[in-house]
């Protein structure tokens, strides 16, 4: 018969257990540190990658995302496979909110050679801030579309 059994009920005598049957030695282990940094910088990845059509999100998320991965990473200890996702998605954002920026600026003054599409920004600027986009852009700049 096993010495850690009482006979008087058949519970498990706690108080003279060896120790495999010891609940002290499988206590559960903690997560390790920077695991909310790592876990932050995926989901600002995430974001960034998504909302990089609206440019002005992307921009903050992605750098969130890079600032939580370095944070996370800052224990000299090899990245965790959150945090470098969390990094390529952050990048991904960004460079994708850049370049439609980018895009946006070269493109403009194409863009506005064309009749219709001229039309449609200026009355969306006359609703908006009370000036033809074509007004706004002479005054403020010097820059004139009709060239």
């Amino acid at each position: 018969m096993d010495n850690n059994w009482n006979g008087n009920n058949g519970q498990q005598d706690r108080w003279n257990s060896n120790a495999s049957n010891s609940s002290y030695y499988n206590q559960p282990t903690h997560r390790p540190y920077g695991q909310t940094f790592s876990i932050a910088s995926a989901i600002c990845g995430l974001l960034a990658m998504t909302t990089s059509c609206t440019i002005i999100l992307s921009l903050p998320l992605g750098a969130l995302g890079i600032l939580f991965a370095v944070l996370a990473h800052r224990t000299k200890k090899k990245m965790n496979t959150t945090c470098v996702t969390g990094i390529a998605l952050s990048c991904v954002g960004l460079v994708s909110a850049v370049s439609m920026i980018v895009y946006s600026f070269v493109m403009l003054p194409s863009l506005m050679e064309n009749e219709a599409f001229r039309n449609q920004v200026n009355a969306v600027s006359q609703q908006l801030y009370g000036m033809d986009f074509d007004v706004f852009m002479e005054e403020t700049y010097g820059y004139s579309f009709d060239d």
